[in-house]
């Protein structure tokens, strides 16, 4: 399986230096993940739950979204620093 890596960008620098601010992500589709942050869905109004599964990361107008799986209550779009993955057990 692919592993997603992305690196989140200070908006305004074409090449920023590293620096602590830089999230990596390395998830594979499938992985458990859980926000970091109460969410409300953008789509149905209602308050998602706090754990879910990593689907795909894409990049949309210069920043990084992540899909995530909520079961039930859909599929929505997060950015990197709203998730966290969970390690495997």
């Amino acid at each position: 399986m692919p592993i997603v890596k992305f690196r989140r960008h200070r908006r305004g620098v074409s090449n920023p230096a590293p620096t602590v601010n830089d999230k990596e992500v390395n998830m594979n589709p499938g992985d458990s993940l859980k926000t970091t942050k109460p969410i409300r869905s953008q789509k149905t109004g209602v308050m998602l739950p706090r754990e879910g599964t990593f689907v795909r990361a894409v990049e949309n107008m210069g920043r990084q979204l992540i899909l995530v799986n909520f079961g039930t209550a859909g599929e929505e779009y997060l950015f990197p620093d709203e998730i966290l993955a969970e390690p495997a057990s």
